[in-house]
């Protein structure tokens, strides 16, 4: 299940921009007539995607004017269709400090989004802290010594398929996105025994800090800690 979801405000956002963004997250946008259009075909092209949360929802503006107002209506309402709900990807709103002082109340501050061009594109975040019943995800690195072992204790770990790439960008892809790996964020990482790694194993578990460091700082709910013994 999706971690993020983007909001839409912007009726102008043409379909083009919100399939490129169903690609990486449900979408709930304001409601126009093309959007409502294509509510259903949207929603059959990227159902596999997000199945059992909606991917394509549309919802009424009843205060155009005031979108700051709007979000905050609809953040409980989207809480309860995306359980694992941490992440917000807003489009059609700038920076203001209503907007973060309101979000603040909700436990969402903002993280950096390293593709962003545009002022009324922005990203928010529950902290790790802020997650209830964050799951841990327990490895002993007693006896990794090779090239891939750590991979061979983490894959089953979060049932990974067995096309699952064995490099940073693979795993990136995996745990920030979702319908990858059969568990899901939000979870911490707990490697324990790291003192008794190979030098090759300890180079991959190095890799996978910045990994994970570099999604922590983008806004996505997961944690690693590498334990001595």
């Amino acid at each position: 299940m999706s971690w993020k979801v983007g909001v839409v405000l912007d009726h102008e956002a043409n379909l083009a921009s919100l399939q490129i963004l169903l690609g990486q997250m449900p979408v709930w946008a304001v409601e126009t007539p093309e959007r409502r259009e294509a509510l259903r075909p949207l929603n059959e092209e990227f159902k596999l995607f997000w199945i059992p949360e909606p991917a394509f929802t549309v919802f009424t503006d009843h205060l155009p004017e005031d979108r700051v107002s709007t979000l905050l209506n609809l953040i409980p309402t989207i809480g309860e269709h995306h359980p694992n709900l941490t992440g917000l990807h807003l489009v059609g709103i700038e920076s203001s400090t209503e907007l973060l002082r309101e979000l603040s109340a909700f436990g969402y501050e903002p993280v950096p989004d390293p593709n962003a061009t545009y002022p009324d594109r922005l990203r928010f975040a529950l902290p790790l802290s802020r997650i209830p019943n964050m799951s841990e995800i327990v490895l002993d690195a007693d006896g990794w010594q090779k090239f891939g072992d750590f991979y061979t204790a983490f894959f089953p770990a979060v049932g990974a398929p067995d096309w699952h790439g064995r490099d940073p960008n693979a795993l990136n892809d995996s745990i920030e996105g979702c319908g990858i790996n059969k568990i899901e964020v939000p979870y911490r990482i707990v490697i324990r025994n790291a003192t008794k790694m190979g030098s090759a194993a300890a180079g991959e578990v190095n890799d996978f800090q910045v990994v994970i460091a570099h999604m922590r700082d983008v806004g996505c709910p997961v944690d690693l800690v590498v334990e001595p013994s």
